[in-house]
């Protein structure tokens, strides 16, 4: 159940960083900054979400068993 919970909270924290690029680069646009920190920001973003997919995978994948040695 807790690798659920930071699945949850690793795409909420993914979602409002994207959210924040996004509104840096609307709002902002003329300002390089603003700008570099939101390329900074999206950067982050994809960071949660591939670590929320990795902690996915690991929750569900098979567990692999060597019963050849």
């Amino acid at each position: 159940m807790k690798r659920i919970e930071n699945i949850v909270l690793l795409k909420v924290i993914g979602t409002c960083e994207l959210i924040a690029a996004l509104a840096m680069i609307y709002f902002y646009h003329e300002d390089v900054p603003a700008l570099i920190g939101a390329v900074i920001l999206l950067g982050l973003s994809a960071n949660s979400f591939y670590q929320a997919h990795k902690c996915y995978q690991r929750q569900y994948s098979p567990k692999k068993n060597d019963t050849s040695n």
